[in-house]
């Protein structure tokens, strides 16, 4: 059986509208007044206009990974992705730990419990639901 998590219609909107409010500041960014006279060449207009996206990148990511925190960044059990073995959870749901994963456009941080296998010893981060056990390490 496959697990979906999915956002309350109410929680989507509401969402959505921080979204919007966020492109809006990033947005002024790009063209508030006077950005036009200190934007002159391409590179100028490039470089500003990537920091405005990673912006956005860094606020989507961190809603998307608080989502998985609300609901349910983890079951209490998750299979090894060293050994294959069933593992448990790391200390209690309070014992979360710092961890920063580094993407395609900066690093996002966030925190998480970590699961330990006691067969190879690995400690991992898993990334969600064990619907297939999607761990990728983070």
């Amino acid at each position: 059986m496959t697990l979906k998590r999915m956002l309350s219609a109410e929680d989507r909107q509401k969402l959505k509208e921080e979204f919007c409010e966020e492109a809006g500041k990033r947005f002024e960014e790009m063209f508030t007044e006077g950005t036009l006279d200190e934007l002159v060449t391409f590179r100028q207009k490039e470089d500003r206009a990537c920091e405005v996206v990673d912006k956005l990148w860094e606020w989507l990511m961190e809603k998307h990974i608080k989502v998985d925190e609300v609901k349910g960044g983890g079951p209490e059990e998750n299979i090894c992705p060293e050994c294959r073995e069933l593992t448990k959870r790391r200390g209690s749901e309070e014992e979360k730990e710092e961890r920063e994963v580094v993407g395609k456009r900066g690093a996002v941080g966030f925190e998480r419990a970590g699961c330990e296998c006691r067969r190879c010893r690995k400690v991992f981060f898993p990334s969600g639901p064990a619907d297939g056990n999607r761990d990728r390490g983070i």
